[in-house]
């Protein structure tokens, strides 16, 4: 079975239980109803564009109203499968978590206002799961399938259960590579959740999630639900009011997905993911052998950046023009020639500063020459690439103005 089909795999769990599962109270919780979160920037309830920002879908938490029962009598596995375009091409992220990630993370709830333990009922701390990472938003929006099931089992079924999970989370990403061995991990997920005992817990199928950031709710809860509409994400976690000390909500089973929206990769403090780190160390490294293996090295960062599928128009703006200005810096640091080969000599050069020279910033950079001397911590700023992500968040801003993609299309269109 291709996994290529949301509706197609939902499909095929329905012929293989039977029967059609009861309508539960699956919501969609806006910016007006999420108060205090810990990724309040990221799930403020702006809309997505496609182009203009980038996609995450991140798995907040579990709540398990009869703990007990998943937890000795029967083993808990969660399931999610995420559908999008990326660069093109469709891609399809599997991800699960299998008994022993969920039974470890089980945290007691606080006692009772008489003092009474509540052994049951407990919420399941998944904050940071991560299911599908930052990712340009596409016009082909984002689908996806959750389900929470109970299945029974011994210890062979428990260790199945867990390796799967293992596999799903490894999937952490665009898996295009992988995709064989997603349809196999998902193969075997149909066949399980037909076996006769496997309860869906918890199962809703979603699609076109990209509108707006905010938090998709999935729960067994009956679909005329009296919570339906009232409910709040306060701190991270669903409550019966929007007050830091409301009440949890524990009467049902649920799982609580968090669809957040980025509109960077870059920021300033340099505590985005360097993407381009690998290549360029392999920059740095070449200037031991010539300043030409450096430049050609340096060329293959750039078009590397130039074409990424992971970064979105103004983003490449910004890391093109940031990795260039910290070149231009090694160059004086580490060259021998002090020449780059790229924009410092030929046409190339008063071709870029020509159409630059309207991006002040970025041309004053372009035009001076960089210090042959500096401190050390610069120079280690230089060779880690942490500066040419630093200028870049500088760019980020500065290139609003421009069509978004070019300042990436003047830099490569030198470089050739």
């Amino acid at each position: 079975m291709k996994i290529l089909s949301l509706l197609g795999f939902q499909k095929k769990i329905e012929e293989i239980r039977g029967e059609q599962t009861v309508p539960r109270l699956v919501e969609w919780i806006d910016a007006k109803r999420i108060v205090n979160d810990p990724k309040q920037d990221l799930i403020d309830g702006k809309p997505f564009v496609p182009g203009d920002c980038y996609f995450e879908l991140r798995l907040a938490g579990l709540h398990l109203k009869d703990s007990r029962r998943l937890a000795q009598q029967l083993l808990p596995l969660c399931v999610c499968l995420a559908e999008f375009r990326q660069s093109g091409s469709q891609q399809t992220v599997p991800f699960s978590l299998g008994p022993d990630t969920i039974r470890q993370r089980l945290q007691q709830l606080p006692k009772g206002a008489d003092g009474a333990d509540q052994p049951h009922s407990r919420w399941v701390e998944l904050r940071d799961i991560e299911i599908v990472r930052p990712t340009p938003m596409s016009l082909d929006n984002l689908d996806a399938f959750i389900g929470l099931y109970a299945v029974p089992g011994d210890d062979i079924a428990r260790t199945l259960l867990n390796v799967m999970g293992t596999i799903g989370q490894a999937f952490g990403g665009a898996i295009s590579p992988a995709l064989a061995v997603a349809e196999k991990v998902y193969d075997g997920f149909t066949t399980l959740l037909g076996v006769k005992g496997v309860t869906p817990e918890v199962e809703a199928m979603h699609g076109d999630l990209l509108k707006e950031s905010g938090y998709l709710l999935i729960s067994n809860a009956p679909e005329n639900s009296p919570f339906k509409g009232k409910l709040f994400v306060s701190g991270g976690r669903l409550r019966e009011g929007d007050k830091a000390d409301s009440a949890l909500v524990t009467g049902f089973d649920y799982c609580l997905l968090a669809v957040q929206r980025r509109d960077t990769l870059i920021d300033a403090s340099n505590t985005a993911p360097d993407l381009f780190g690998g290549l360029w160390a392999s920059v740095i490294k070449a200037f031991e052998e010539s300043d030409a293996a450096a430049a050609a090295a340096f060329k293959r960062l750039q078009r590397t950046i130039y074409g990424s599928g992971d970064l979105i128009a103004r983003d490449r703006d910004a890391l093109v023009a940031g990795y260039l200005v910290e070149y231009r810096k090694a160059i004086a640091v580490l060259g021998t020639a002090k020449d780059d080969g790229i924009v410092l000599r030929g046409p190339g050069r008063n071709e870029l500063l020509a159409a630059v020279e309207p991006i002040s910033s970025f041309f004053q950079l372009l035009a001076e020459d960089p210090a042959s001397e500096i401190s050390d911590t610069d120079r280690k700023q230089l060779t880690s690439g942490a500066g040419a992500w630093q200028q870049a968040a500088s760019f980020r801003s500065q290139f609003e103005q421009q069509p978004a993609g070019s300042v990436a299309d003047l830099v490569i269109r030198a470089m050739r």
